[in-house]
């Protein structure tokens, strides 16, 4: 037993440099966190201009050393949420949940950053049926749900306001099994 412990003793002597160093260089700098929410107008189908809106919410952590940045996020999304199906093609409407985990690398101008990310989230909601008519949401479908990943790619343009929050506004697609869809919209972070 004691040529086990003069071993152990021993590699932890000659690992404990590498070990130290590496956990060195796995310290990050100085970390900014705190809540962003966003709101977007959403749209699977611009040609017939049938917009949505999504409610965003969530936390964040940004490295200000070297710009990384992860979020975690939820959101409400309804598309078709202004006009009906009256008068207007088919088209899919929904009422819809997500989760998404955001990376993304903010590049620190003179007035104004740029924060460019993709994400990784599942989307989960009621879509509609095979039917359709004046008032869009009395024919959610909710026997057969929605359930698929989804992966936002967005770009933002920040500034800093004068409560010392960041304003940013941006572009984000979002690629999921149910429809991809473009969204414009502001985030608020605090």
């Amino acid at each position: 037993m004691p040529i086990v412990k003069i071993i152990k003793g021993l590699l932890l002597t000659l690992l404990f440099p590498i070990i130290a160093n590496g956990q060195a260089k796995l310290v990050l700098g100085e970390i900014d966190m705190g809540l962003l929410a966003s709101y977007h107008y959403v749209s699977r189908d611009l040609p017939s201009f049938v917009i949505g809106e999504e409610y965003e919410l969530g936390g964040y952590l940004h490295d200000m050393d070297n710009g990384g940045l992860v979020a975690v996020t939820t959101s409400y999304l309804r598309n078709g949420a202004y006009g009906t199906n009256f008068g207007l093609p088919n088209y899919a409407i929904g009422k819809f949940t997500s989760a998404k985990v955001k990376v993304g690398k903010l590049v620190e101008a003179n007035s104004l950053d740029i924060l460019t990310s993709i994400g990784f989230g599942y989307f989960y909601g009621a879509d509609d049926a095979e039917r359709g008519g004046l008032l869009d949401l009395v024919y959610l479908d909710p026997t057969d749900p929605v359930a698929v990943f989804t992966i936002p790619i967005a770009v933002d343009i920040q500034w800093y306001g004068l409560d010392g929050s960041i304003n940013s506004f941006g572009i984000k697609y979002e690629l999921n099994g149910w429809g991809n869809y473009l969204g414009v919209g502001f985030t608020y972070l605090l």
